[in-house]
């Protein structure tokens, strides 16, 4: 497979911002890696978007959900710290082992076991993986993986129906092959690489996980990558660690469940 140089898309894509407004509070790291970010108690979904004001930066935005205690957290700000994680890690690591970089990157106190950030995570450990396996791929072309990842709605796999972890690998391959809206035979690889992932996230029926999720991302852009002649490197075993802090694990039924009975 040819690794193309980063093109321009057409105007109709418009990156995020990157850097969200500055926090009012003194510091914008949340110590809680599951629930509300602000005080770590359980999220609840709401039936229709609300306008709510985010507790770290201020700004009033439609949202679908909120924590019992009505605290409010945008995409960006829940994103931030695990943002610069993300470019921080794979802008120097020489691991070549896309799930053993998932794992050390989710591994970080500042990276919450569920959320947006996990949309950029897949694209970019993708990339930064076959970097450190041979293959000639830039920090832009990263950043532009982590960037486009960005755009992707935190709860895109309920509220869209599109996992983000899934149209993270289409990210991957986009920025790969250096695909565009007018570009026929690319777009068509690109939107049946996120088609063949989401079919393998979509055969649970289970709530979200992103852990889960983004292994079996992973494992099915290897699979990808293999029929177009180039190899991604999956081979590290996961053994969960985080289901007490998943109240929705599905447990036996995950693939990445080792407790037996537990």
């Amino acid at each position: 497979m040819t690794i193309a140089e980063p093109e321009p898309t057409c105007a109709c894509f418009v990156t995020v911002e990157t850097k969200p407004k500055e926090s009012p509070l003194p510091e914008h790291g949340s110590t809680h890696r599951s629930g509300c970010m602000v005080c770590g108690e359980e999220l609840t979904y709401l039936d229709t978007d609300q306008d709510l004001s985010c507790s770290f930066c201020g700004q009033v935005i439609p949202a679908n959900a909120q924590c019992v205690n009505g605290h409010f957290v945008c995409d960006n700000c829940h994103r931030a710290d695990a943002v610069e994680i993300i470019k921080q890690v794979c802008l120097h690591t020489h691991e070549c082992d896309a799930v053993a970089l998932m794992q050390t990157i989710r591994s970080h106190p500042r990276f919450r076991i569920h959320g947006p950030e996990h949309h950029s995570l897949v694209p970019a450990v993708i990339l930064t993986a076959l970097r450190n396996g041979g293959n000639t791929i830039t920090d832009e072309q990263i950043t532009t993986a982590i960037q486009r990842g960005q755009t992707i709605a935190g709860g895109a796999c309920a509220f869209l129906g599109a996992c983000g972890a899934a149209v993270g690998v289409g990210v991957a391959m986009s920025v790969l092959l250096g695909a565009n809206p007018y570009d026929g035979s690319k777009r068509q690889i690109v939107q049946r690489a996120t088609q063949k992932v989401l079919g393998d996230i979509a055969a649970y029926d289970a709530p979200r996980c992103c852990q889960r999720d983004s292994w079996l991302a992973l494992r099915g852009a290897y699979r990808l990558l293999e029929g177009m002649g180039t190899r991604l490197q999956v081979d590290r075993p996961i053994t969960c660690e985080q289901y007490p802090e998943n109240k929705e694990c599905i447990r036996e039924r995950c693939p990445l469940w080792h407790r037996g009975s537990v």
